[in-house]
């Protein structure tokens, strides 16, 4: 009864050009009201989309005033939220499965509904009519953005994150966090301060190297500079992880055990163990692990980038997809390798071989560990058959299809494995990158969550007031402590480099992450300067002025890139779960 009434009203609103200057008001006036009346009943949308029945559910979800009503900004609340949760909740309230699904289709409804879906397909509407469309889907993506934890506590859907992160309402949420200029800067200065550690890190263990004397109390500003980089990272870290914690405890363990988090973690805490070891002895030979460090700083700097660039994504999945697809392939090459190098020496010993030919005898010699290397450089090639000669038949035959199997049948079935799994992931790089982007806008709220707790600043409490100031406090410090030693290191990296002790590439990557350390600075106030003319009123007096352009100029370089790496569309969705 409800939809004919509104049917009736929205024809009446959508008539020829003479009657709508008539009734247009007032019929569009009562529809109005119509709809934000009944989507301001409470839980009637999520009642509807936990229908058991999938008849009866998408009868509702066809009729004018349900589809009106879940368009309407009043339908929006914590429920869609709570739909998500794993925790002790009712199964028909959060955590359930089925839950969990409808949520995933409210998301697709909302993001697919185009205006003759509200107004009606057969209605002539006006060009008001679809800008008055798209102001009330921007509302209401942004009334979504605004429940508190919705992103983070989408993470429980895992590899279901892939559909709804190409969603329309989602990808609008994600980039409502990530697209703004102060967010898009914060990444790129992140990437760069990852290269100044990876650089003054190489520096370090080149001046341990090349110094004829001890160190002393000289060049310690590359340690300070590699210790607040790093403290830096370790504070974000651990404010992501107690942001997850406090939205959900299921989310914060889901964030402990993600790849990304573990070597982040184990990253940032050899490089404390490493540096703090070579600081106090300063000694690095016998220290094979400080290799093994430099390579964790790079991995991290590239999980970093993989929410940053679409090709950048698909090839980080590709790697990762791959890792976890040869566990099996790896299993039988070690397998062969122990097998054949077993049977070939216990051939070699048996047949009496050992003794007499130079190389029987470093073949008998050999240890197992050994024997299994020296297998393993057979498998690949690694030996001329003429070196087979003086051999029994039985060891040239287990020679040969040692490299039959390593050369042709494992080498040909590493390349269709590494092929599928890049094939894959080029065909799904568009939901790839939106689920990067999604992960990496959750990881972001949960940070703002810890450091910087948002609300009505006049309903906070002197502890959360405290706090805020003491992190904007102690980062400030820690800028300054950072520029402190980028600018000393870069003095002393000078006098290294005169010295022969640290090569010229080193002191130019350096300079160079230094320069567009402060270009980004530089473009980061210039893009809040601009905004702030632009959103407060006592800065009204400089807007459209010379001061105004200028600042914008800041805005520029986050257009183009946000423009670069745009999101596909795609907009199918599968039906809730029964």
């Amino acid at each position: 009864m409800l939809s004919a009434l509104l049917d009736r009203l929205s024809q009446a609103a959508l008539e020829d050009i003479s009657q709508r200057r008539e009734f247009f008001l007032t019929s569009w006036k009562r529809r109005d009201k119509i709809i934000r009346g009944v989507a301001s009943l409470p839980f009637l949308i999520r009642t509807v989309l936990l229908i058991e029945s999938p008849t009866e559910r998408d009868a509702l979800l066809q009729t004018s005033i349900i589809k009106n009503s879940i368009f309407c900004v009043e339908s929006v609340g914590l429920w869609l939220v709570g739909m998500y949760l794993c925790s002790a909740l009712p199964a028909l309230l959060a955590g359930c499965p089925r839950s969990k699904n409808c949520a995933r289709y409210y998301l697709c409804l909302v993001s697919r509904s185009s205006i003759s879906d509200l107004y009606g397909k057969d209605a002539p509407w006006s060009r008001q009519d679809i800008e008055r469309f798209h102001d009330s889907r921007k509302e209401l993506y942004n009334r979504i953005g605004k429940l508190g934890g919705l992103l983070p506590i989408m993470l429980h859907l895992g590899d279901h994150l892939y559909e709804v992160s190409t969603k329309r309402s989602v990808k609008h949420v994600v980039e409502s966090v990530l697209g703004t200029p102060f967010v898009v800067y914060l990444n790129f200065s992140e990437m760069i301060c990852l290269l100044v550690l990876n650089c003054t890190y190489r520096i370090i263990i080149e001046l341990l190297y090349n110094s004829s004397e001890p160190v002393g109390t000289s060049y310690r500003e590359f340690w300070g500079l590699a210790f607040t980089t790093a403290v830096f990272f370790t504070l974000k870290d651990i404010g992501i992880m107690l942001g997850f914690f406090s939205f959900e405890e299921h989310l914060w363990r889901r964030h402990l055990t993600s790849v990304s988090t573990i070597v982040g973690m184990f990253t940032m805490i050899s490089v404390f163990a490493s540096l703090g070891i070579i600081y106090v002895d300063e000694n690095i030979h016998g220290r094979n692990f400080l290799g093994l460090v430099m390579g964790l700083l790079w991995w991290k700097l590239v999980l970093h980038l993989k929410g940053m660039s679409s090709s950048l994504s698909t090839l980080i999945y590709t790697i990762l997809q791959i890792a976890g697809s040869l566990k099996y392939f790896l299993l039988i090459f070690l397998i062969l390798i122990i097998c054949f190098a077993d049977m070939i020496q216990i051939v070699t010993k048996t047949s009496n071989q050992c003794d007499g030919d130079a190389d029987f005898e470093t073949l008998c010699s050999l240890t197992p560990v050994q024997s299994y290397v020296a297998m393993y450089g057979i498998m690949i090639g690694g030996m001329e058959m003429s070196s087979l000669a003086e051999f029994s038949p039985l060891v040239i035959v287990l020679f040969i299809s040692a490299t039959f199997l390593g050369l042709i049948v494992l080498v040909n079935i590493l390349i269709a494995i590494v092929t599928s799994e890049y094939e894959d992931a080029c065909n799904k790089s568009h939901a790839l990158f939106a689920r990067a982007r999604l992960e990496q806008a959750a990881r972001h709220v949960a940070r703002e969550k810890f450091f910087d707790p948002q609300g009505d600043p006049a309903h906070f409490e002197v502890g959360v007031k405290i706090w805020r100031k003491f992190w904007k406090i102690s980062y400030f410090i820690l800028f300054l402590s950072q520029e402190f030693f980028l600018v000393k290191s870069l003095v002393s990296c000078n006098d290294l480099r005169k010295q022969g002790i640290v090569d010229n590439f080193y002191f130019i990557s350096l300079v160079i992450y230094g320069i567009m350390y402060h270009v980004l600075l530089i473009a980061t106030g210039m893009a809040v300067s601009a905004m702030a003319i632009s959103q407060y009123e006592f800065l009204a007096r400089f807007k459209e002025g010379r001061l105004h352009k200028f600042t914008q100029i800041g805005l520029k370089p986050v257009c183009l890139y946000l423009r670069s790496m745009g999101l596909f569309k795609s907009e199918s969705c599968n039906e809730c779960s029964k």
